[in-house]
């Protein structure tokens, strides 16, 4: 009888200790569970209109995969309308693997050209997938989001903030008087006028010049040096790369004109088709 009690308290203990276990411990979610602390890990993003990009990464926390994605609805704070972002553009879309040596005839029996709006999300990944060539105004956009997985669905307001710029500087060389400036002056022709400052006086076209392989940067083809600028005819969109402009400097030493060239490196993206002038200054 003593033996027996003795099984008794060692099984009553270890059951004691096993119940004050799992009261401590973090409790575990169940199959098909969304976690409360879902969302994207940087709620604002940004993004250059015309241009294709994916953004936004999804912080999944404790959910039990897989996540089903979807945009249940798109904001503009100022009331603007959003149809730009509903567009739908020609997407190709391969049905076969491709191997590498197909001709043009091969690849167009392997593909289906398909119509998909100009910003859509994976529902599998949540990232939202802008195409190249949307026509987007600038701006900021608010998108609502609905997750879901086996366990139900829940939305997520505000899940997004994008804001769109037409166009944008994002580097340039320390030796520039300062950064280079863009601005959108019409709606056609589709070209860019350089125009390249010197101590903040305008030169004309033949004093500035695109070196280090001029079609490897904004991709353009020349059209003319005036007085104003340089001209050249651009197929937008322009994509982030290096550009090189040289200033011809012609300087008067003791009663001598001396002539000078010196080089600076910007990077610029520009993603409607318009007409612009981009402003350098040496």
């Amino acid at each position: 009888m003593k033996y027996n009690r003795n099984i008794c308290w060692f099984l009553t203990a270890v059951f004691a200790c096993a119940t004050l276990l799992m009261g401590g411990c973090t409790k575990i979610p169940q199959e098909g569970s969304i976690a409360p602390d879902i969302n994207y890990k940087n709620r604002k993003q940004y993004a250059i209109s015309g241009l294709g990009q994916n953004i936004g990464d999804f912080n999944a926390s404790t959910s039990t995969l897989p996540l089903k994605f979807e945009i249940v609805n798109i904001r503009e704070p100022n009331g603007k309308t959003v149809a730009a972002l509903n567009n739908e553009l020609p997407v190709i879309r391969y049905k076969e693997a491709i191997v590498g040596n197909e001709s043009t005839e091969e690849l167009l029996l392997k593909s289906d050209t398909v119509m998909v709006p100009a910003v859509s999300i994976n529902e599998h990944t949540g990232k939202l997938e802008i195409l190249e060539g949307n026509l987007i105004p600038a701006g900021e956009y608010h998108f609502d989001i609905q997750v879901s997985n086996l366990s139900g669905s829940k939305l997520l307001t505000d899940a997004l903030v994008v804001e769109f710029k037409e166009f944008d500087v994002t580097e340039w060389s320390s030796g520039m008087a300062k950064q280079p400036e863009i601005e959108r002056v019409g709606d056609a022709p589709n070209q860019i006028r350089f125009v390249g400052y010197l101590d903040d006086q305008p030169l004309s076209g033949d004093f500035i010049d695109f070196t280090k392989n001029r079609s490897a940067g904004f991709k353009g083809t020349f059209v003319n040096d005036t007085d104003d600028g340089e001209i050249w005819s651009v197929k937008f969109p322009v994509k982030e790369s290096d550009t090189y402009c040289t200033w011809k400097i012609v300087e008067m030493v003791n009663g001598v004109e001396e002539v000078s060239y010196e080089s600076f490196n910007f990077k610029f993206v520009i993603g409607l088709p318009g007409s612009y002038v981009v402003r350098l200054y040496k």
